[in-house]
């Protein structure tokens, strides 16, 4: 009887939870650094360096209460990763410099989840969130240019991710810090940044013979990011009590 009645008590304690919970919704864009993790036997090699791209989804979850929530979003980010190499030389005095630009863009679909912790007052609250996420790779675009007196493109085009061996579905990590800001009582303002762990190698270099190589290519980012978020159940309040009444 004991049991039943702790499982009775804790249904209701959800049920009263879930009833006091303030449903929100809003949008956010920012920058994104992508970098790509890998081996050694790989780094030595290519020197692998930061992508500039850019982030930007729909954010929406629950309030609990002032200091806790669940959120989920639906976001676009771009990631991958550059290749510069430079090397300078002399003809009749006069210096110039030949570069190798090479940079591979990757666009995904990513679905985080995240348990927010927060600390403030009705004003301002500053905020930490963690869990998983969840990508998926789209598309991908291969560029390289070639720096002289002026820059000349090799080859620009889209890959074929399938052929080529990507793996398109990533699981992540997702640790977060930010600030929001009251806009009255029906929006927030949120300034946020963000470092994402990778732990799916979207990439594999193929075997040659009977040697098989440890790549370990997986994504790192770190991104900042503005947005926000609408709270509905106070808009529906004020919607339904700004009514023509009789």
């Amino acid at each position: 009887m004991k049991k039943y009645s702790v499982i009775i008590m804790a249904s209701f304690m959800l049920m009263w939870t879930g009833l006091q919970a303030q449903p929100y919704l809003g949008f956010k864009f920012g920058y994104n650094a992508g970098n790509t993790s890998a081996a050694k036997a790989v780094t030595n090699i290519l020197p692998l360096k930061t992508l500039h791209g850019v982030t930007g989804g729909v954010v929406g979850g629950y309030n609990f209460n002032p200091y806790f929530a669940l959120q989920a979003e639906l976001n676009v980010t771009q990631k991958g990763f550059r290749i510069t190499e430079s090397k300078g030389f002399e003809i009749y005095d006069f210096p110039i410099d030949v570069g190798v630009d090479y940079w591979n863009r990757f666009t995904y679909f990513e679905l985080p989840i995240l348990a927010k912790g927060k600390i403030g007052n009705d004003i301002v609250k500053a905020y930490g969130a963690v869990g998983p996420q969840f990508g998926y790779l789209t598309k991908g675009r291969s560029k390289a240019n070639v720096n002289a007196l002026l820059p000349i493109t090799v080859f620009d085009r889209t890959l074929n991710l399938d052929n080529l061996g990507f793996k398109r579905f990533e699981v992540a990590g997702v640790a977060a810090a930010g600030v929001e800001f009251a806009l009255g009582s029906n929006a927030n303002l949120f300034i946020e940044g963000r470092y994402t762990h990778g732990f799916t190698d979207y990439y594999k270099i193929p075997p040659i013979g009977t040697v098989q190589f440890d790549t370990d290519i997986q994504n790192r980012n770190f991104a900042g990011t503005v947005g926000v978020t609408f709270n509905l159940s106070s808009m529906a309040s004020g919607s339904s009590g700004s009514g023509t009444r009789f």
